[in-house]
This record gives structure tokens, C-alpha cells and sequence, in this order.
């Protein structure tokens, strides 16, 4: 299975995202820690309306 993670970049509503994606049947899991994210299959860097107060935190 691949393993999805959302990035936690605290500017976006990261709860409706992984309920999208379970709805969808897809496993998705939201996480901070960098040994998950390099871990992972797939990443998902979610933003609200522009990446520049998500690549401020990261």
C-alpha cells in the first residue's frame, strides 16, 4: 500500500484534507516528523491560497 503523508504545515485545514482522502479509500496520515515524510510514497503539501506562509514554517 502506499504510504501518504500530509504535511503538518499549520496554515491549512489538514483534518477536511485526510477526511477527503479517507472517503476516497486512501490511507493518509499528517505528520511533522521529517522520518515519516522521507519515509513516505507520496507526500501531499497542502497551502492555503499561496505556499509562502507554508514555506515560512517549513
Amino acid at each position: 500500500m502506499t504510504k501518504l503523508v500530509i504535511i503538518d504545515t499549520g496554515c491549512a485545514n489538514l483534518s477536511s484534507v485526510k477526511f477527503a482522502f479517507d472517503r476516497l479509500g486512501i490511507q493518509a496520515e499528517i505528520s511533522r516528523d521529517l522520518d515519516k515524510i522521507q519515509s513516505a510514497d507520496k507526500l501531499l503539501l497542502p497551502s492555503v491560497g499561496t505556499a509562502q506562509a507554508a514555506m515560512k514554517i517549513l
